[in-house]
């Protein structure tokens, strides 16, 4: 006998004998778990409840850190703007005082316009 006539043989449909499915019915009711999903259930539930005030709680908290440190940045990038700004000032500053001593030449002395105002 070829292999496929062998095949269609064994999956040809049968019909359950009759009282098959209340049998089944009364058999998933004896074997039934004795305790019941709805703890399970409770639980998840007051699990969802507890997540969701803390998202609630937290969020809040959260932002003001935000605000803050993004406050705190901004603030950080005007003292760095301000102490550039200083330094050039000093440096210009710095080299307007320096510069004339280094390049003034030196009093000759014995003239009678001497600086220190004797005639």
């Amino acid at each position: 006998m070829n292999p496929d006539a062998r095949l269609r043989r064994a999956l040809v449909p049968v019909d359950p004998p009759d009282g098959f499915a209340q049998r089944v019915r009364a058999r998933v009711a004896r074997e039934a778990p004795a305790v019941s999903p709805r703890p399970a259930r409770r639980v998840s539930r007051w699990m969802a409840i507890a997540a969701t005030v803390l998202a609630v709680l937290a969020g809040p908290l959260a932002y003001r850190e935000y605000e803050t440190r993004r406050e705190a940045l901004a603030a950080r990038a005007k003292v760095v703007l301000a102490l550039q700004i200083a330094s050039r000032e000093l440096n210009s500053a710095h080299r307007k005082v320096v510069r004339p001593m280094v390049t003034a030449p030196a009093p000759v002395g014995g003239g009678a316009s001497g600086r220190d105002g004797r005639r």
